[in-house]
């Protein structure tokens, strides 16, 4: 399916579980009220979100916490690629973050403005960016790999 055929979708890109929920939720709805069929992904898992439990426990939570924002608002969540701190602008990630960006193959990608206060904001806008970017260029790989997707995409910060 090419261009118009291809469903109306919008991919919300975030570093942190609630980073979506506190930024981009509410143009989310919107969208969803206007049709589009509706993604979620936070690149980290939440593991460094608290000061008085585990990693894997506070890490756990937070998905669900995620798991249970996307469905409210009948989101498809995607699963994190990384743990909190460990957003890096690398190629693994790229290559992960762009398997992901060409399954959904969005119409619109919400994610971070690129010059943000942390690190992991500023590096989630930059991926989710350049793999929008690369989404239809046969010769970048993808992890796992897919064919690309060559329809517009727009993206806001």
């Amino acid at each position: 399916m090419e261009g118009k055929d291809r469903p109306r979708r919008a991919f919300a890109i975030g570093a942190h579980p609630d980073d979506i929920e506190f930024m981009m939720s509410g143009t989310l709805v919107v969208l969803g009220r206007a049709g589009y069929e509706l993604h979620y992904m936070t690149l980290a898992n939440g593991s460094c979100g608290t000061t008085e439990l585990d990693a894997e426990t506070i890490a756990a939570i937070r998905d669900r916490e995620s798991r249970a924002a996307a469905a409210y608002i009948g989101a498809r969540y995607h699963e994190s690629l990384v743990n909190d701190l460990e957003i890096l602008y690398d190629l693994e990630t790229l290559r992960r973050l762009s398997g992901v960006v060409r399954e959904v193959a969005p119409r619109i990608v919400l994610t971070h403005w690129p010059h943000e206060y942390m690190e992991d904001h500023s590096n989630t806008s930059r991926l989710a960016c350049t793999a929008a970017f690369v989404r239809g260029m046969p010769n970048f790989e993808a992890i796992p790999p897919r064919p690309p997707v060559s329809d517009p995409v727009t993206i806001y910060h």
